[in-house]
């Protein structure tokens, strides 16, 4: 035996979790049926799944057998750790077949599995606290950077509980196929709601950052929360929005306004009929039962973000992912803002794709873009937009002719802009736009419960007690 063989190392007096005859049993397992090999392979994705060095030799030498499509079996596994140079050094033939006469059959082998496979999470957490350990006493890494590191390893660990990264390739086709089977006119993303936004993105996509930009007053938040709403309570999905400018009962206001279709305003004001008090009422339940998560702390950093996103990720209770908005985040020590504004949005795009999720982040618009007198928005007109811009995989502008224009025919219209599209190509999207219930629609809707265009939607009439100028930022 090796002198690693003999003797465990050890960890603050304590033996390191291994377990030297389990891994004997399950590499002899395999010698005894090398059918298991497919299903033990989608458990273990690295060598030092075993602890154990000549374990590991073994194991790779079988992987490697196996990937060929070469039979494993008592001469074929001594060929191939001999041709590598490694055979003696983990055991040579002699330590193989002791190996396999020591099991009787490959009965066992899911249990061992299973038993090595919890030893292996044990040691990668002591290795994970000892790398933070060290980065503690490092006075070169802030508290922010020990605990981001800390939190990543630890999450990639849990989450390894569940999807490992050496799968064989039906584990990536069947949930394909199953995407493909529950799509929706075409849709293998998460849904908007909105017809032809849909139609060009197939759906919010996972580990896609997508930037929501506008002038100040014009829609972001209201665009955001319909596509919240929409996802949420129409799909089922889970979605979390998290809100540093207005708080959860105005947002929950909002939401229970727009869909039941009634005035905010007479809401705020306690005016409502009987007829529309019912329909608020009507519609609480739905908005209840949704998976919408909302977090209203206005004092949000990118590292409590992060780390909130992943809590909802653990406990499968995150879809899609909203920010009301990027500028407001709490920054880092960083002078420049640009660069701070950069932190936080590669921030952004890093987890969306460690959770694989979509991430919608808000923006706020230069300026600029009203002094300059232009009409339409350009990517060079996203404050800090250099990072942004570069880390954006969609960029989205929302635009309502009515702030610019003031004229009546112009008070229901709105467009959004796919001004970036990493993976399709960009559209002007026509959509309706009720401003006393702050919504966003389809140009042209057939809903059941009164959409935009229907018989009983909402058309400001300029002789009316509501008008254009009652309804201030959304």
């Amino acid at each position: 035996m090796s002198e690693q063989e003999n003797e465990a190392q050890s960890y603050a007096g304590r033996q390191v979790p291994m377990d030297r005859e389990a891994e004997r049993y399950l590499l002899g397992g395999i010698l005894r049926d090398p059918n298991v090999m497919g299903t033990v392979l989608l458990t273990i994705a690295s060598d030092d799944f075993f602890y154990f060095e000549r374990h590991q030799m073994i194991w790779h030498a079988m992987a490697d057998l196996y990937r060929q499509g070469t039979p494993i079996d008592l001469l074929t596994l001594p060929t191939q750790l001999e041709q590598s140079g490694k055979l003696q050094k983990a055991g040579g033939r002699e330590y193989i077949f002791e190996m396999m006469e020591s099991v009787a059959s490959s009965a066992n082998v899911e249990w061992n599995l299973k038993h090595l496979k919890d030893k292996f999470i044990l040691r990668k957490l002591i290795k994970s606290s000892d790398e933070t350990i060290k980065k503690a006493l490092d006075a070169q890494f802030s508290p922010d950077d020990v605990l981001q590191s800390a939190e990543k390893d630890i999450f990639a660990i849990a989450d390894q509980q569940v999807r490992q990264s050496l799968q064989h390739i039906e584990k990536f086709v069947s949930p394909l196929l199953e995407r493909l089977n529950n799509r929706k006119d075409g849709i293998t993303g998460i849904p908007t709601g909105l017809a032809e936004l849909d139609e060009l993105t197939n759906g919010l996509q996972d580990s896609d950052l997508i930037i929501l930009a506008a002038r100040p007053g014009v829609g972001k938040t209201s665009f955001a929360l319909t596509i919240a709403a929409n996802a949420a309570i129409d799909y089922n999905r889970k979605v979390a929005f998290f809100s540093l400018e207005m708080d959860g009962v105005q947002l929950a206001q909002r939401l229970l306004c727009s869909r039941a279709r009634v005035d905010q305003s007479k809401l705020r004001s306690g005016k409502l009929s009987r007829d529309e008090m019912n329909q608020l009422i009507a519609k609480v339940a739905p908005i209840n039962q949704a998976p919408l998560y909302v977090d209203d702390n206005a004092d949000l950093g990118i590292m409590e973000l992060m780390s909130k996103a992943r809590e909802l990720k653990r406990k499968d209770q995150l879809d899609i992912l909203i920010i009301d908005y990027l500028q407001l985040m709490k920054t880092g020590n960083e002078e420049n803002r640009a660069v701070a504004i950069g932190n936080i949005s590669r921030g952004l795009k890093i987890l969306a794709k460690e959770l694989h999720i979509p991430v919608i982040a808000l923006a706020q618009l230069s300026r600029k873009v009203e002094e300059k007198g232009r009409d339409r928005p350009q990517l060079s007109d996203l404050r800090e937009s250099g990072s942004i811009e570069q880390d954006a995989d969609m960029v989205w502008f929302v635009e309502r002719p009515y702030v610019r224009t003031h004229k009546d025919e112009d008070y229901n219209k709105a467009e959004l802009i796919v001004a970036k599209h990493r993976n399709g190509s960009v559209k002007d999207i026509d959509l309706y736009f009720e401003p006393n219930i702050t919504t966003f629609y389809n140009a042209t809707s057939d809903m059941d419960d009164g959409g935009a265009g229907s018989d009983d939607s909402y058309q400001y009439d300029s002789g009316s007690d509501v008008g254009p100028t009652d309804f201030g930022g959304y």
